[in-house]
């Protein structure tokens, strides 16, 4: 009994060790669940990162604002571009609409008038020479009476160079005064004036009225035996005329004729042959009035030898310091002048000598004190004259 009591307490003791080991055992175990479970879950702390962000995101932010004010600017600028464009434009277009003709008064703007003379008879032609017109276009040429008032009105064209040659036919109907040729072509325009005379008064004329309209030349300078001599030229219609032509020996040889209603008048001289070889003198009287002739008779034949009296110049427009060409022909070894007129009346006279053939030039240089616009050129030879017409340009 005993025996089983101790084998009881020792067995009771033994389970009374297993369970405190087992309890222990479970503490621990508890324990080490605990001990190895995870702690709590922490979130990391991003605030660097989230200050950087921001940063960059206030940065961008101003990028943004900075390219908005640029487009805002560049759609500023765009309008105003659009603006001046229209403006432009508009300006453009009044100023091709408000474009004012070309002054004859400034020969810088191109379009000159040139004509072969200042003063014509009712039944004469106007030689009109124009330059600076545009190549290949219609040209309105026109006569204008002094009250502006349209008389004569023609349509050409111009070459390939611009220039326009027309000749402009007067009329007997036209009454005596001063006009203006006036030439239009793309809206250009220019005027140059001249008078139209009467080769009659129309009126009572007293001696200084007769001298105005009283001429005479020969049909030319240069005669050969056995040649008429004749004599032409205007008066006073109705009124007696005489001529006597004097031989270089001093015979002469009188003729007389009446003046016809239309104030012209011809007469003729044939001396007895053989005709004297040298310069003769003709004096023609009218009404009181004188005037004076010379011509010269040759040894050849009335086919050869003859001398006919020309004067041109070798262009129609000139410039301040360019040097004026006048030549021709004319009676050999005698005197040839030329006289230049400006509109104002500045005038120049150069003269030189007939070569041996006839020939003869005259130069005159234009200085750049001399006056712009239409001289007149009156060249003379043995009492015969050529009126010409040039254009001076600064």
């Amino acid at each position: 009994m005993h025996v089983l009591r101790d084998y009881a307490i020792i067995t009771l003791g033994v389970l009374t060790l297993l369970a405190t080991s087992a309890a222990v055992y479970g503490i621990l175990t508890i324990n080490t669940q605990i001990q190895a479970k995870p702690e709590q879950v922490k979130i990391p702390d991003y605030t660097v990162e989230l200050d950087s962000l921001k940063s960059q995101v206030d940065s961008i932010n101003s990028q943004i604002g900075s390219m908005s004010s640029t487009l805002t600017a560049l759609d500023t600028l765009k309008s105003n571009i659009a603006d001046i464009n229209g403006k432009l434009t508009d300006l453009e277009s009044k100023s091709n609409t408000t474009q004012q003709p070309v002054s004859s008064s400034t020969p810088t703007t191109s379009l000159a008038i040139v004509l072969d003379k200042s003063s014509y008879l009712q039944t004469d032609a106007i030689q009109i020479t124009a330059i600076g017109v545009n190549p290949q276009k219609t040209v309105d040429v026109e006569l204008l009476d002094n009250t502006g008032f349209v008389v004569l009105h023609k349509t050409t064209w111009s070459d390939s160079t611009g220039k326009v040659s027309y000749t402009m036919q007067l009329s007997s109907a036209l009454p005596v005064g001063n006009y203006q040729v006036q030439v239009i072509s793309d809206q250009q325009s220019s005027t140059q004036s001249l008078s139209i005379v009467a080769p009659v008064p129309t009126t009572t004329t007293t001696t200084t009225t007769s001298s105005n309209v009283f001429t005479a030349q020969t049909d030319k300078t240069v005669y050969n035996n056995g040649d008429f001599i004749q004599v032409l030229g205007a008066g006073q219609a109705g009124t007696s005329i005489t001529g006597v032509l004097t031989s270089p020996t001093g015979k002469t040889y009188s003729t007389a004729t009446t003046i016809q209603s239309d104030g012209s008048y011809v007469m003729f001289f044939s001396p007895s042959q053989p005709y004297e070889i040298g310069n003769w003198s003709i004096t023609v009287t009218n009404l009181g009035l004188t005037k004076s002739l010379s011509i010269y008779v040759g040894s050849g034949s009335s086919s050869t030898n003859s001398y006919t009296f020309t004067a041109q110049t070798d262009k129609g427009i000139y410039n301040r310091g360019d040097l004026i060409q006048v030549s021709g022909t004319g009676q050999p070894s005698t005197t040839v002048s030329g006289v230049f007129t400006s509109q104002s009346g500045q005038t120049h006279t150069v003269t030189t000598t007939a070569n041996s053939d006839g020939t003869y030039a005259l130069f005159f240089s234009i200085s750049q004190s001399d006056e712009t616009g239409n001289w007149v050129v009156s060249v003379t030879n043995l009492s015969q004259s050529k009126t010409l017409s040039i254009y001076v340009q600064s």
